[in-house]
């Protein structure tokens, strides 16, 4: 699968990560209002941030039953400013199902950055992968994650109150789905 990337989009690249990307993605993961509506924990070590652009750059892309993260750079400054995770058939998910979540630097928020990335990175998915539907979930609190979702075609489902207990509160958590053959919008080649 390694063929699938770097993508590029207008504004992006879409490529695996490296060692030397630990200190721009360890600042996003340190921006408080990223970090809020996320599983992992904060303050986000450097030291957590090195191991895991290390481990990330040393996976082939998109294994089966395991995460794989996607950088998102910025192509205009070749700045790191989000991540996309890919969740190839994980086991809660069924066969053909691939699981997303995604973080942007807040520096770049509100630019369309996110669905840009989105719309390139999930029919590439599709044709390298085969998967027949992606699924996502995300913390009620953060409406403008599931408008990016919204956008791409993705259809929210229950809303799973104190779903999850993270960062001493209890997040109530929202499921998205999106079936391929439902999707709107091409390759952003």
């Amino acid at each position: 699968m390694a063929d699938l990337l770097p993508l590029m989009t207008e504004r992006l690249l879409l490529r695996s990560f490296r060692p030397n990307d630990a200190a721009a993605f360890h600042g996003w993961r340190n921006e408080e209002e990223v970090a809020r509506y996320t599983l992992w924990e904060f303050p986000y070590p450097m030291a957590a941030a090195k191991a895991f652009c290390q481990e990330q750059a040393a996976l082939p892309p998109f294994p089966d039953g395991e995460w794989y993260q996607v950088l998102i750079e910025e192509r205009e400054s070749s700045e790191p400013v989000g991540d996309i995770g890919v969740g190839n058939a994980l086991e809660l998910m069924a066969p053909g199902v691939i699981s997303i979540g995604y973080s942007l630097s807040e520096r770049v928020r509100g630019r369309g950055y996110m669905t840009e990335a989105l719309m390139a990175l999930l029919p590439a998915l599709v044709e390298g992968l085969g998967n027949h539907a992606f699924h996502a979930e995300i913390d009620a609190r953060n409406p403008a994650s599931g408008r990016v979702l919204e956008k791409l075609g993705f259809q929210a489902g229950l809303l799973q109150e104190r779903r999850t207990f993270v960062k001493g509160e209890w997040c109530d958590e929202i499921e998205y789905s999106l079936q391929v053959d439902e999707m709107e919008y091409g390759n952003n080649e």
